[in-house]
């Protein structure tokens, strides 16, 4: 697939879990739905033991269409992060596409943001793919994959960036994705990665942070920050 790509001063990636969302819900809800087997994962990723492909690999086949269908009611309770509509609200007034791009899974993603889906210029997730007619078992699908990561964030980047590159995250998932942009707003784990691996990055406690510094950077007026 090959996109169109037209002139625009910058395009921002935005993780989902624990970035738009206040709390890390994909964590939140593996914990809940699978616990010592999504901790035993967790502390594999953690420790760069596991790649993100292999955790979802393993992930998949516990997945079933009654956890999922429990997960989207869920997930379907919780908000973006404050400041969040006013950062949409920036970023189209200084004609900046916003991609969301998440290590999760894309019924969860949407089951928050469908009523903004218009608003992004693409999300980008991991799909469920049921393995039978039952639905006991899935396969995680991404159309953005690497040997390393299922939904490999930094590929995400070359299909849809243009200008320059606005990372906006918090975790693992986003590392890469980080290393590879022009700007960086990390909070979190994503924090301490980069600042352990000395690289530059904005921290940030909401959106309209964000905000407000892209003004700094020149990347959005002034007079498109609201209190």
């Amino acid at each position: 697939m090959v996109l169109v790509k037209t002139m625009v001063p910058a395009t921002a990636f935005c993780d989902f879990d624990g970035t738009i969302t206040a709390v890390d819900t994909f964590d939140l809800l593996m914990e809940d739905t699978y616990g010592d087997c999504w901790r035993q994962l967790k502390a594999g990723l953690l420790g760069f033991r596991l790649t993100l492909r292999e955790a979802m690999d393993q992930l998949g086949p516990m997945l079933t269409a009654h956890h999922l269908v429990a997960m989207e009611e869920r997930m379907a309770t919780f908000v973006p992060r404050p400041g969040f509509l006013r950062f949409l609200d920036a970023m189209d007034q200084a004609g900046i596409p916003v991609v969301v791009v998440s290590g999760g899974f894309l019924p969860l993603v949407e089951a928050v943001l469908r009523e903004h889906r218009h608003r992004f210029r693409a999300i980008i997730a991991g799909c469920p793919v049921p393995q039978d007619q039952e639905g006991t078992r899935h396969h995680i699908h991404s159309p953005y994959s690497s040997r390393e990561e299922l939904v490999a964030k930094a590929l995400v980047m070359d299909m849809y960036g243009q200008g320059h590159t606005i990372v906006i995250g918090d975790g693992i998932t986003d590392l890469r994705m980080a290393q590879a942009a022009d700007v960086v707003f990390a909070r979190d784990l994503l924090a301490g990665l980069l600042a352990e691996r000395g690289l530059a990055f904005h921290p940030w406690h909401d959106f309209d942070d964000v905000v407000r510094l892209l003004a700094q950077l020149g990347l959005v007026s002034p007079p498109a920050i609201r209190s």
